[in-house]
C-alpha cells in the first residue's frame, strides 16, 4: 500500500496578498508596522543567537583538535614524499 502526503510549500502571491489583509482586517493599520517591526526585531534576535552558537561550536571544535593533535600524532608520513618520476 502507497502512502500519499500532500504537497506542503510556501504561501505564493495571491497567498500572501490574502494574508495581509486577513491582518489588516484583524489588527488595523495603525498596528501593521509595530507588528511587523517586533516581528523583524525577533527574526534578528534569533539570528544573533543562531550566529552565537555557532561560534560556539566552531570553537569547541578547534580548541577539541587542538587537544587530539597534542595525545595523537599525525598519520601523515615524516619522510620524503616519492618522486612521482620513474626511472626507464
Amino acid at each position: 500500500m502507497t502512502i500519499v502526503y500532500p504537497a506542503i510549500s510556501l504561501p505564493g502571491g495571491m497567498e500572501w496578498f490574502w494574508i495581509f489583509l486577513i491582518f489588516l482586517i484583524l489588527f488595523g493599520a495603525p498596528a501593521l508596522p509595530k507588528l511587523f517591526r517586533a516581528l523583524g526585531k525577533s527574526v534578528r534576535e534569533f539570528k544573533k543567537a543562531q550566529d552565537g552558537f555557532y561560534d560556539e561550536m566552531d570553537k569547541a571544535e578547534r580548541e577539541d583538535e587542538k587537544a587530539q593533535g597534542k595525545k595523537e600524532p599525525t598519520d601523515k608520513p615524516s619522510g620524503p614524499k616519492p618522486s612521482s618520476t620513474t626511472d626507464a
